[in-house]
């Protein structure tokens, strides 16, 4: 059958609600599946559409994969060419030496009581930076989901942008099967 084609063609089927919301498994001769249901109307090239977004998303997985491989490939050739340059080497070992001299003086500094509080301080106001951050995320989300909003006026009168994003991670089957 040519995928281009539209055919009006029936298919005896029976669909039985599977007590989860949004998903009903559907029965088509031997064949069972779970099929994901929403009350959004339905548009003849949904599907064609869906399949191509699709596949724009499989060639764009590809072509970073192979961007990465090309990229690591050139930094070993490039870091390779540092590597072999004896003066470089000889550079780098004085830096490393330098580096561990100040490194201890700084853990000495650090060890002085007023610092550590310091220290405490600092760790402590960039934890609570990261929790309202999060926090305000969350709201913005609910906020958008709520009103279709995207833009909402801060007290200040500037206008902020409610931006979303998504990124794809490779799923880890060792502890989600």
């Amino acid at each position: 059958m040519d995928d281009n084609k539209i055919v009006d063609q029936v298919i005896d089927g029976e669909i039985i609600e599977d007590g989860a919301e949004g998903v009903a498994s559907s029965a088509i001769g031997d064949e069972s599946e779970k099929v994901a249901t929403s009350n959004v109307a339905v548009d003849p090239n949904a599907a064609t559409t869906l399949l191509s977004l699709e596949e724009l998303i499989k060639n764009h997985i590809e072509s970073i994969d192979k961007a990465r491989d090309e990229i690591r490939q050139v930094r070993e050739m490039f870091e390779d060419s540092f590597g072999n340059n004896p003066t470089y080497l000889e550079h780098t070992e004085r830096a490393k030496k330098a580096a561990k001299e100040r490194n201890s003086v700084r853990q000495q500094i650090a060890k002085q009581p007023s610092v550590a509080i310091l220290a405490q301080k600092m760790k402590d106001l960039r934890f609570d930076l990261s929790e309202q951050t999060k926090t305000l995320s969350d709201l913005l989300q609910d906020y958008h989901e709520q009103t279709g909003a995207t833009q909402i006026e801060a007290r200040n009168g500037q206008l902020m942008e409610i931006v979303s994003t998504a990124k794809l991670v490779r799923k880890n089957t060792k502890y989600n099967p």
